[in-house]
């Protein structure tokens, strides 16, 4: 479990910060998002799990291909969802920053990013998401240890109850890592109306 929850650690935060950087350049500047959207939306059509054979001749079957599955997995939820969040900011919103006379870091600090929240937290609980079930893909690549190396084993041996416990931690460390979530949600949009105390979630 340990070593499936390093996996993921390292993925997930390696991805999740690819895109909150992606998601903010491409966000806040018409020429990035010019330059890298178009490319960025072409490789996320591109299924991840597909480029398993690749990442193998490439990083051999150590610890590389299975982290960056993971990171791959995690990177384009925090990035659209970024993206989307801070370009969806009510223009009414800075045009009112500049009048009280916040300079552009100002903006971003103070309208911006609190705008964007909501909508970079809900990618992030969603790459987590994702970022477990690329681990169960990526710990099949010749794995010796981890949970999706235990299921496979137990695949080989028949034993329907070890399947049946791995499908359980996994279910497990998904609704922890959800649960974690909502409650950094909870205590960053304290001002938000929909994560008021007493509001209907």
């Amino acid at each position: 479990m340990l070593v499936s929850l390093r996996r993921v650690a390292i993925g997930f935060v390696t991805g999740a910060a690819t895109g909150l950087v992606l998601g903010f350049l491409v966000g806040l500047s018409s020429l990035a998002h010019g330059l890298l959207d178009r490319s960025l939306q072409m490789v996320r059509t591109i299924p991840h799990l597909a480029l398993v054979p690749l990442m193998i001749l490439w990083f051999g079957i150590g610890e590389e291909p299975r982290v960056l599955l993971v990171a791959m997995g995690s990177l384009f939820p925090v990035y659209i969802n970024t993206m989307s969040g801070i370009r969806n900011v009510d223009p009414k919103l800075i045009e009112l920053g500049r009048s009280y006379g916040l300079g552009p870091i100002g903006l971003i600090v103070s309208v911006v990013l609190p705008g964007a929240l909501p909508s970079i937290l809900t990618g992030i609980r969603y790459a987590l998401g994702v970022a477990w079930l690329t681990l169960v893909v990526g710990e099949t690549i010749a794995s010796r240890d981890g949970i999706g190396y235990m299921v496979q084993n137990a695949r080989e041996l028949l034993r329907t109850d070890v399947i049946l416990l791995a499908i359980v931690l996994y279910a497990i460390a998904g609704w922890l890592a959800d649960s974690i979530t909502r409650v950094v949600e909870r205590c960053l949009l304290r001002w938000h109306p929909s994560y008021a105390k007493g509001a209907a979630r």
